[in-house]
């Protein structure tokens, strides 16, 4: 989505990421997530306060988003904020919706849209979904 709008991207990963290869990534993860953890994030290099329009993306982690998410938004003051979300996840994703919108409660959330299991099914329709909401939301800042 960011190379179809050729937008700035700032990926947020922890200090100690979960290791991908354990079979205990589930298990941690989904704790992270309930437990409401905030991971110290890798230094953040760009100031998301100087956009006028931020979109922030996560895989959802036990019916939420992610922990480095959470870490992220608690750094800094949204509110007033224009701002889009997107998920991808394995199953239904309103109430990660839900919560994520609740987060963010002060800030303009302009759009939302969720990929259900995006590599896999339907990989095709879901980039060119991606494609025309990104688009979209662009068009409203141009």
């Amino acid at each position: 989505m960011g190379e179809e709008i050729n937008a700035d991207i700032l990926e947020l990963k922890p200090e100690k990421e979960l290791n991908s290869e354990s079979s205990m990534k589930y298990f941690w993860g989904g704790y992270q997530a309930t437990m409401k953890k905030k991971p110290k994030l890798n230094p953040i290099t760009m100031n998301p306060l100087d956009y006028d329009l931020i979109i922030i993306g996560t895989p959802v982690w036990a019916w939420t988003f992610s922990p480095p998410i959470r870490s992220f938004i608690s750094m800094f003051d949204l509110s007033g904020k224009k701002v889009a979300l997107w998920m991808c996840n394995g199953g239904e994703p309103k109430q990660a919706i839900e919560k994520f919108r609740n987060e963010l409660k002060r800030s303009t959330i302009i759009g939302d849209i969720s990929f259900t299991d995006p590599l896999i099914k339907s990989s095709e329709i879901n980039r060119e979904k991606a494609i025309s909401w990104i688009k979209s939301l662009s068009e409203q800042f141009n």
